[in-house]
């Protein structure tokens, strides 16, 4: 099989392999950046969400200042020496406490705790009052930090020296020392600055060792009655759990500050965010390695991968069939083949009289050009080629599609032509003849002639291949012999 074939084998079907992989990865892509999206969207829903559960928690908070008493019910009072600070948290009967402090929540499991000084525990002391009066908050902040679970807490920080947790083991792991540390850190300290009080303060990532390690970003607002400082309300969110879900894309997502924005800015699916009432300067990034991206490509597509490849086998073994048919026709057909003139030649001649049209009469024609050694040695063998051609040119505008021309050899043709009478081929012959006496001069200075034998047979009896193109090769000899360029018929 030629070179060229084979490269046509491979190179179409890979061409439309291509192709379709292209348009597979681009809805691959597509598909990333929709999931991306939509991963974009939740965390930034999150994050609002999270805005709005501070003003609602900020509202209720001030509103409970307004309160004259308040009391601990249901709940156990215990003074840790060890930690050297007063720890309480509900007791077990839940629908004791939630009536005790006249809220009304889904029923659900308490967790939350306070912690202060040890004058909390003195129901006579000043810091008891005031800390028993915030205790309607407890349940509703326990009920919405386990609605979230990105919500890793929410605390109230009193200017007291008291604290409200959700879950119960922020408040129930400090101690008198790690309480007053609190009061240092940047969510207090930029609360603290913050003269707006409808803002909050936004900070930025950071790990929480102080309570179980984990990293967080905190929004937090300073709590005023009647223009006066009272605590801090502040909400951590796991970092990892607000960016990170089910979704495969969600493990790539990061949050970064806008300070690297143009570091970043050459890649895509970026999403800058923008929260009302916060200091919130960070934006949204996703990034994976190239072999990550293409292996999550791989598997995710996989089926329809197979599918392609399977194709892909199929359209190369399709094309290796069909090119190796066409060059076994290719082959047969130049072994039929003259080379120069395109004609069949003496095989090819003879296998498509088998396919040939049958009419009443079929004539076999032989010519032959005159005096073609002298056209040769004169004007030399190139003009003897052209010569050649030119006969066989003439001899196929001749004839019909029906009939068969051939070259034997050397300046000998051959002619096979079906007709219905003896005297229609005996014109086609003779038009052949007198054609090349008139036109050949367009090759050969003085132009040349040819001369011819011609065997006609009635069609339906048997004859002899060989017979009859005998005959045809007297007769041609006989009008060589008596002055050529002419036609002689049996």
């Amino acid at each position: 099989m030629p070179k060229s074939n084979l490269k046509h084998i491979f190179m179409i079907p890979t061409l439309f392999l291509v192709l379709i992989l292209s348009i597979v990865l681009n809805n691959h892509i597509g598909a990333v950046k929709r999931q991306v999206n939509r991963e974009y969207d939740r965390i930034i829903d999150s994050l609002q969400r999270s805005i709005k559960v501070m003003i609602s928690l900020d509202y209720n908070l001030s509103q409970l200042y307004k309160q004259s008493t308040g009391k601990f019910y249901n709940h156990n009072l215990q003074v840790d020496e060890e930690a050297g600070l007063c720890v309480i948290h509900p007791n077990n009967n839940l629908e004791a406490v939630m009536d005790s402090q006249e809220v009304s929540v889904p029923e659900t499991r308490l967790d939350y705790s306070i912690a202060g000084i040890k004058e909390l525990c003195d129901p006579k002391s000043e810091l008891y009052q005031v800390a028993s009066k915030k205790m309607t908050l407890a349940p509703v902040i326990s009920f919405i930090h386990d609605y979230e679970n990105y919500l890793h807490g929410i605390y109230f920080i009193s200017k007291y020296k008291y604290i409200i947790s959700s879950p119960r083991t922020i408040a129930e792991n400090l101690t008198k020392q790690s309480l007053e540390t609190i009061y240092s850190r940047p969510y207090w300290k930029n609360s603290m600055k913050n003269d707006n009080q409808k803002h909050i303060t936004f900070t930025p990532p950071y790990t929480d060792a102080f309570f179980d390690g984990l990293e967080v970003l905190t929004f937090s607002t300073p709590i005023y009655y009647k223009n006066l400082f009272k605590g801090v309300l502040v909400i951590d969110l796991s970092v990892d759990k607000l960016l990170h879900s089910e979704s495969e894309v969600s493990k790539h997502i990061q949050l970064l500050d806008s300070d690297e924005y143009e570091r970043f800015e050459q890649y895509k699916f970026m999403q800058p965010i923008t929260l009302k009432d916060t200091n919130f300067t960070y934006f949204l990034y996703y990034k994976n390695s190239i072999k990550e991206e293409i292996m999550g490509f791989i598997l995710h597509d996989a089926k329809t991968l197979t599918l392609i490849g399977v194709t892909y086998i199929l359209a190369v073994l399709s094309m290796f069939y069909y090119q190796s048919r066409l060059s076994h026709r290719y082959y047969r057909d130049l072994a039929k083949q003259d080379p120069m003139t395109g004609l069949y030649n003496r095989r090819g001649f003879e296998m498509s009289l088998q396919d040939r049209v049958v009419k009443k009469f079929v004539g076999f024609a032989l010519y032959d050009i005159d005096d073609f050694k002298q056209i040769n040695d004169v004007f030399g063998h190139d003009v003897g080629d052209e010569a050649i051609k030119y006969v066989a040119k003439i001899l196929n505008k001749s004839v019909r599609d029906s009939d068969i021309v051939s070259r034997f050899g050397g300046e000998e043709f051959v002619i096979c032509i079906n007709a219905e009478s003896k005297a229609s081929i005996e014109s086609v012959c003779e038009r052949v003849r007198k054609s090349i006496q008139d036109s050949s001069g367009k090759v050969v200075t003085g132009g040349f002639t040819v001369s011819g034998g011609v065997t006609i047979i009635d069609s339906h009896q048997d004859f002899s291949f060989e017979n009859v193109i005998k005959k045809a090769d007297d007769l041609l000899y006989k009008a060589k012999e008596e002055g050529k360029n002419r036609v002689y018929f049996s």
